[in-house]
């Protein structure tokens, strides 16, 4: 009987433990740790001192979040690695088979902004009505009956 309690069942061969919903939760957690975790690694691999011909050339620091990298890249102060872009394409809920690079997105988001025009709205577009403005008229109330 004593084997079965590592799989999760107790001895009178009850579950217990948390439900599918946790088990799922607690590993989408444990995985966002671990990207997050190589995430950081990389950067601190990227951060290191290079030598060229006996002279140190310290790199700058890269940004450590998400949205630090995008606004290097797209200010074109940092190259994103390949490890970079998939953590964005992973953020952002990318599908495996999307291969473009965030500013190769990012072009053709600018590229449809510019084809839509601004994003503010005509207000004449959308009138206002007020509590009166469905209210029949006494002549239009004579035809209802």
């Amino acid at each position: 009987m004593g084997a079965w309690r590592g799989a999760g069942l107790s001895e009178s061969g009850e579950r217990r433990g948390r439900s599918n919903a946790e088990r799922q939760a607690a590993y989408r957690a444990r995985k966002r740790e671990a990207e997050r975790n190589a995430l950081e690694a990389s950067e601190r691999n990227s951060e290191t001192p290079s030598v060229t011909d006996g002279v140190t050339s310290v790199t700058p620091e890269r940004p450590r979040t998400l949205r630090g990298l995008m606004a290097a890249a797209q200010a074109g102060e940092v190259v994103l690695t390949e490890h970079e872009e998939q953590q964005i394409r992973n953020h952002f809920g990318f599908t495996s088979s999307e291969k473009r690079t965030y500013l190769e997105r990012c072009g053709v988001a600018e590229a449809i902004h510019e084809r839509l025009g601004p994003a503010s709205l005509d207000a004449a577009a959308f009138p206002v009505q007020t509590p009166g403005d469905l209210t029949p008229t006494s002549e239009e109330r004579g035809r209802l009956g």
